[in-house]
């Protein structure tokens, strides 16, 4: 897949990429789309996700439209992206966090909330089975990764149903309310999509950085594909990383080792117009936070 179309999309305002951003967007054919979208929410970061795929909708001609979170690595052909004929959908379930093991558990009233919020019942979601754990949920994706199938229009109703979700103004003290993860697999249930959950290769976590140094835990690591690697390209975990790396995919440690870790090279009136923006959003966050309704 590597000559598929990349889209960049920035669906808020804020600073400019950097010139270096663009040159390397150039090389790489990535097309990159920058606006301001009509957000009651803008102050809430993981919506971006939500108006940047409404976006791509507009401009993709593709049979198949995958989001990938920016803290990923591509470590090998991604073949599970593509859809059969009898598929719309599919994302991966790598662990619980806020997923409901189903009554008495302590994330199932907020479950319950959601769902009679857009108009389903908690066992309207079918059971999957997280792939760290083992755990039986009712459906929760992770939606670091996923592929749906371009003419269903998935994306415009993920993000209608999500400003539903944000209007509701529901709060839980297990769940919290910062994420909009959970309404991934809603919208995807309530669409009627014909779905099939990833393997863990295709949105892998490992527990622990260390974890490749048990010969089961380098296996799994060999199988990734797609690496959700969250803070570990940063310096604190960068030689970590390269380590798991050179154990698991020489090749893609060889490229790397020519590579530094991740940093921040804004300029500081960029880095200090981000905070300024940041702490204005905070403050919107806290104001709609105490309009929340307990679950």
């Amino acid at each position: 897949m590597s000559e598929a179309p990349v889209f960049a999309i920035n669906p808020r305002f804020g600073p400019p990429i950097s010139s270096a951003t663009r040159v390397a967007f150039e090389r790489l054919n990535v097309e990159y789309i920058s606006f301001t979208a009509q957000n009651p929410y803008s102050w809430k970061a993981f919506l971006n996700k939500h108006y940047a795929m409404a976006r791509a909708e507009q401009f993709a001609q593709t049979e198949f439209i995958a989001w990938l979170d920016s803290d990923v690595l591509v470590l090998g052909e991604p073949s599970q992206l593509l859809l059969a004929h009898d598929e719309d959908f599919a994302a991966c379930a790598p662990d619980r966090t806020i997923g409901t093991t189903g009554p008495g558990d302590p994330f199932e009233p907020f479950w319950r909330e959601v769902c009679r919020t857009v108009g389903l019942t908690p066992d309207d979601l079918p059971w999957i089975v997280t792939e760290q754990e083992s755990i039986r949920i009712r459906l929760y994706w992770n939606s670091g990764v996923f592929v749906y199938r371009r003419s269903t229009e998935f994306s415009q109703f993920h993000l209608d149903t999500t400003l539903k979700v944000m209007d509701a103004r529901i709060s839980s003290a297990s769940a919290g309310n910062y994420f909009t993860q959970h309404t991934l697999g809603l919208a995807m249930v309530l669409k009627g999509l014909r779905w099939r959950a990833l393997p863990h290769s295709h949105n892998f976590t490992p527990p622990t950085l260390e974890s490749y140094q048990d010969p089961a835990g380098l296996q799994r690591v060999k199988a990734a594909k797609i690496l959700h690697y969250h803070d570990s390209m940063w310096p604190p975990k960068w030689g970590q990383f390269n380590s798991m790396m050179a154990a698991s995919h020489p090749e893609v440690a060889a490229w790397l080792s020519k590579k530094p870790p991740m940093a921040n090279n804004a300029s500081v009136a960029c880095k200090v117009f981000s905070r300024v923006l940041a702490r204005l959003r905070q403050r919107k966050a806290v104001e709609y936070t105490r309009t929340c309704r307990a679950s």
